[in-house]
């Protein structure tokens, strides 16, 4: 599991109980067998990424960490994948820049075409 945190708020690892407690109860609403100790060793990784300045721009970064992750994500993402893809220049701000402008220009475009 990922923990992509661009608000560092509080200390991210304090919400890791209430993160597998979550993912536990989705398991037993599915039905499925998975027990307690199975869940909380699933490996929860909290990466550095780019913080937000303000509190307007978390689309954007939750957009931004989506689309990245299917882009540079092997097929068969693993545990053993996770050194290799994700760098600790994996995020950066000139990445979510860039992320950011290409939305605004489609956006852009999007509304020219709806006028026309």
């Amino acid at each position: 599991m990922l923990l992509l945190d661009s608000l560092e708020k509080a200390n991210p690892r304090q919400l890791v109980p209430d993160i597998r407690k979550f993912v536990l109860d989705i398991y037993n609403a599915e039905g499925r067998l998975e027990s307690k100790d199975f869940i909380y060793q699933i490996p929860l990784l909290v990466p550095k990424v780019p913080q937000q300045r303000n509190g307007e721009e978390c689309g954007s970064f939750v957009l931004y960490f989506i689309n990245l992750f299917m882009e540079s994500a092997p097929e068969d993402f693993s545990i053993q994948h996770f050194p290799c893809f994700m760098k600790d220049n994996w995020f950066t701000p000139e990445g979510l820049k860039n992320f950011c402008e290409k939305i605004e220009s489609s956006k852009e475009k999007s509304d020219v075409d709806e006028l026309l």
